[in-house]
């Protein structure tokens, strides 16, 4: 990860009101000097809780069927079903869901769109 990505971590975080702008400068001077993580130093310096920046981060990488999971829109079984059915046809998980008349085309649009911007830290509410 370069500096310019460390810094979007930065920038969302700022976005949820978890540092401030401030503790972003001082971070990211610190960084320059050493090779650490720019989230390992905000905990260091308790800029940030480590549950905090945690969860921020496992947010960014939530997969879609994760998402219709805790959404209810689909069962973990449904979803490990259409995994295996995925893994043998090759074919994009949405599509698959939708085929199956698990959700709509329409709900499938929607939660793409959350998962893109819950992977850009816009999605502020889950």
């Amino acid at each position: 990860m370069d500096f310019i990505e460390k810094a979007f971590l930065g920038q969302i975080l700022i976005r949820k009101k978890l540092i401030s702008e401030v503790d972003l400068e001082r971070a990211l001077v610190e960084q320059l000097s050493t090779a650490k993580k720019l989230g390992e130093i905000l905990v260091e310096r308790n800029m940030i809780s480590e549950t905090d920046l945690n969860y921020v981060l496992a947010e960014q990488n939530r997969l879609l069927g994760e998402i219709l999971v805790q959404e209810n829109l689909i069962s973990q079984w449904q979803l490990e079903q259409t995994l295996i059915e995925q893994n043998r046809t090759h074919k994009k998980l949405g599509e698959l869901l939708v085929e199956r008349q698990l959700i709509s085309g329409e709900q499938l649009e929607k939660f793409l769109e959350k998962q893109y911007w819950q992977k850009n830290g816009f999605w502020l509410i889950s």
